[in-house]
């Protein structure tokens, strides 16, 4: 059934998107190589903290290099996207830690699948989850950064007279626009997988008290938390860049000649 599925994709990729359709497709491919390859490497003893991180790296050049090509919104964007993920990072994690979020919750470990679980695994459970929140957030700020800076960098073109401070602001209206649509998306994206758990929840007669407190709410909203934070610091830190980048190459007499892939 998986692969009727992927080969239907297929076929709607090329019909739509023709090349670049195909392009996105091998993409998603290599994606998933990565994806396999990082639990492949943690299977065999590697720390999923360091795993998490190259495989970031990997995924982040991939998507903005090789599916939308070697240019100045690419490289701008790949910039932003490193700064918030420092920063992000850095709490996420101070999150996990205060909070212990590693490993499984307490509504998880108590189901019947939590008697087949072997607790001697040797393997940090809070490195897993920091990992979890890193390719979250890579995943929901990726998007918005390139959307950003491409906005910016055409508004430039046909207005190349524009100062930096004009340039930032329509970066920010724009961001504005699509922002509502990523929160919605993120939103819908922690519904949907949390629905099971919520489910659990209201079958076993939980108190609102014990949710409140819970392992597992706090990972839900921790998910989705840094990723909302991190589609809303992208936005004007991809505005900043691009409009100053975009004023000094104007000064310095002219912009990069852009190679693409396509």
């Amino acid at each position: 059934m998986v692969n009727v599925l992927a080969i239907i994709l297929l076929a709607l990729m090329l019909a739509v998107g023709r090349d670049r359709g195909l392009q996105s497709f091998f993409t998603i491919l290599m994606n998933m190589i990565i994806l396999l390859g990082v639990l492949y490497a943690i299977a065999l003893g590697l720390p999923p903290l360091p795993a998490g991180m190259v495989a970031g790296i990997l995924l982040t050049v991939l998507i903005l290099f090789y599916q939308n090509g070697n240019n100045l919104k690419t490289q701008v964007a790949f910039g932003a996207i490193a700064v918030i993920l420092v920063v992000l990072f850095v709490i996420g994690a101070a999150l996990c830690m205060a909070g212990h979020a590693g490993g499984y919750s307490e509504v998880k470990i108590n189901l019947g699948e939590g008697l087949f679980l072997d607790g001697n695994v040797n393997l940090s459970m809070l490195q897993v989850e920091i990992t979890v929140i890193l390719l979250s957030l890579l995943g929901a700020i990726k998007d918005t950064a390139v959307a950003v800076t491409s906005a910016v960098y055409e508004v430039h073109r046909n207005n190349p007279h524009l100062p930096a401070s004009e340039l930032f602001v329509s970066g920010i209206k724009i961001g504005r626009e699509i922002l509502a649509t990523t929160i919605n998306t993120l939103f819908f994206a922690c519904v949907g997988e949390s629905l099971l758990l919520f489910h659990i929840i209201c079958y076993w007669g939980y108190s609102f008290s014990f949710i409140l407190n819970s392992k597992a709410l706090y990972q839900v909203l921790l998910y989705s938390g840094i990723a909302g934070l991190g589609c809303i610091a992208i936005i004007p830190l991809s505005a900043l860049l691009m409009a100053e980048v975009l004023k000094r190459n104007g000064t310095q007499g002219g912009l990069e000649h852009e190679t693409d892939h396509h």
